[in-house]
């Protein structure tokens, strides 16, 4: 595993992001009790997400697109604990989730940076 600081700080960032999210996740009632194989696939899918972001696994980003989007698809009730940017970090899919004022603002801090 990658130290810390051998990652870029948007990594970094996005890492902690999906950590907040695996415990929000892992402690929201939207989830079955008992969790049935569905959610138990996607907090494993998530597991592996956050793996491939410490590791700098390049396919992050594909991973991060199909966890993010499969939740909204199977968990919609749980859509409210998604890190808005989360969206922006793995963008392509997860995109069509954001508003066009959401995606100019990104967009303009990113530009500024």
């Amino acid at each position: 595993m990658s130290e810390p600081h051998d990652r870029p700080d948007r990594l970094e960032d996005a890492l902690g992001r999906i950590r907040a999210l695996q415990r929000a996740l892992l402690s929201a009632s939207g989830l079955p009790k008992p969790r049935d194989e569905e959610a138990e696939r996607l907090l494993a899918r998530m597991e592996r997400l956050a793996d491939a972001l410490a590791t700098l696994d390049p396919d992050y980003e594909h991973l991060g697109r199909e966890v993010i989007t499969g939740l909204q698809q199977r968990f919609p009730e749980l859509w409210p604990l998604v890190d808005r940017e989360l969206l922006w970090f793995f963008g392509g899919d997860c995109l069509h989730y954001l508003d066009d004022e959401e995606i100019a603002a990104y967009q303009a801090r990113d530009e500024g940076a």
